[in-house]
């Protein structure tokens, strides 16, 4: 039965949202009105679909990894108990938190009344779902351990979402830190020197040359500092346009990756982002060469992601992984060491699970390293950008109360 995303007027006036299942428009407009609510806006969830294309893969809407994760583990959860597909992701749409977690939900459950499978109705979702969520949920369809692959899924994507978040996380308090910095500097320059030189131009003095140096670029800041302003928000719109051509953004990611400290930070979080895909994916028993393809995807470092393609090329051509790795410098010493094990020992999947978590730790560690070391020596050159201006206001102040 088609599901309907409404929004409509209850008796108090207040305006209210939902979904309602019914067979039509019609129907679902009478159904609002045996609720007592007067129906504004009442529209199909898959008109999305419908508008792109019936099974195309075309997505514009975002769906975010949290809603997902949690999506899929409430799912594990449901049918690890007892409970149909069908049935667990009504009582999921249930207890959504969200009317957004609801459309998705019910967008899935109306393809499964359809009569398709929980994999055709992730592909043919309004929302973009990761190739390796319905390559997984294709194989547990298949293999009977849907609750135990939904929950390796959701741990994977959380696990994931972490990697990208610490050094994000990790950037936070600098960058706050800098914009306030910048904030109090420029109203200084523009604001409170220009008020106090005029005393100091009216008192015939010589000035300090901390002072000079402060009061020129004041002055500075007064006749240039709007366009250099402007002239950076162009720089950026440019950059970003610059950026939507894909060699460019190949050889920004691959300048990115030379980079100290966040250039590390960068591999590492690609390459345990990709071994905990390509893990759980061959643990889910998805072939080796899908599995490859669709973890590539999961590296955001584009120049990463083709030496993986071809990583994945070589061994179409009958390579190894381990001389795949190495022949395309991917990974570091640790990488190639631990998948020419698991090769060996035909524990590839477990060995690559263990590899992200290495890689998700050192992380972790290098970031907190970085924040304790960075942290306070970026207080303390703020402290002296500070302290320099006001010494350049106090000085003159202190030789000419000297004077008197």
């Amino acid at each position: 039965m088609p599901a309907y995303d409404y929004s409509a007027y209850n008796i108090t006036g207040k305006q209210v949202s939902g979904i309602i299942e019914a067979d039509s428009d019609r129907q679902a407009r009478r159904l609002l009105k045996d609720k007592k609510l007067l129906p504004l806006d009442v529209s199909e969830i898959n008109q999305f679909e419908k508008a792109i294309g019936k099974g195309t893969r075309q997505k514009t809407n975002r769906l975010s990894t949290f809603d997902l994760s949690l999506l899929l583990r409430q799912l594990a959860i449901l049918i690890q108990s007892g409970l149909s597909v069908e049935e667990a992701m009504r009582m999921t749409i249930e207890q959504a938190e969200t009317v957004k977690q609801a459309r998705i939900m019910q967008s899935w459950r109306s393809e499964i009344v359809e009569g398709r499978s929980f994999s055709e109705a992730l592909s043919r979702c309004p929302y973009k779902i990761p190739d390796s969520v319905i390559a997984g949920v294709g194989v547990g369809e298949e293999s009977g351990h849907l609750h135990e692959i939904l929950m390796r899924l959701a741990d994977e994507l959380e696990s994931n979402m972490e990697n990208r978040q610490t050094v994000s996380r990790a950037l936070i308090y600098p960058l706050t830190l800098i914009a306030t910095s910048i904030v109090v500097v420029t109203v200084m320059m523009l604001w409170v020197v220009p008020k106090i030189t005029v005393v100091f131009a009216s008192s015939n003095r010589e000035l300090p040359f901390i002072t000079k140096v402060i009061i020129g670029l004041s002055e500075f800041t007064q006749n240039y500092g709007l366009y250099l302003f402007l002239l950076a928000m162009l720089g950026f719109i440019l950059a970003q346009q610059a950026l939507k051509n894909p060699l460019r953004k190949k050889r920004w990611h691959a300048f990115i990756l030379g980079l100290p400290g966040i250039g590390s930070w960068t591999r590492m979080s690609n390459i345990a982002d990709w071994s905990r895909s390509l893990g759980i994916l061959l643990s889910s028993g998805v072939p080796a060469l899908s599995a490859l393809k669709i973890s590539s995807a999961t590296m955001n470092n584009l120049f990463l992601r083709n030496k993986m393609e071809a990583v994945t090329e070589s061994m179409r051509q009958g390579s190894s992984l381990q001389k795949a790795l190495t022949e395309n410098e991917l990974g570091s010493g640790f990488l190639n060491h631990m998948v020419g094990s698991g090769e060996e020992s035909s524990q590839l999947d477990q060995m690559l699970l263990r590899v992200a978590d290495y890689y998700s730790l050192r992380l972790k560690n290098a970031v907190e390293v970085f924040l304790k070391i960075f942290n306070p020596i970026l207080i303390i050159i703020m402290g002296m950008i500070i302290l320099s201006i006001v010494a350049a206001v106090m000085l003159p102040i202190m030789d000419m109360n000297n004077m008197i």
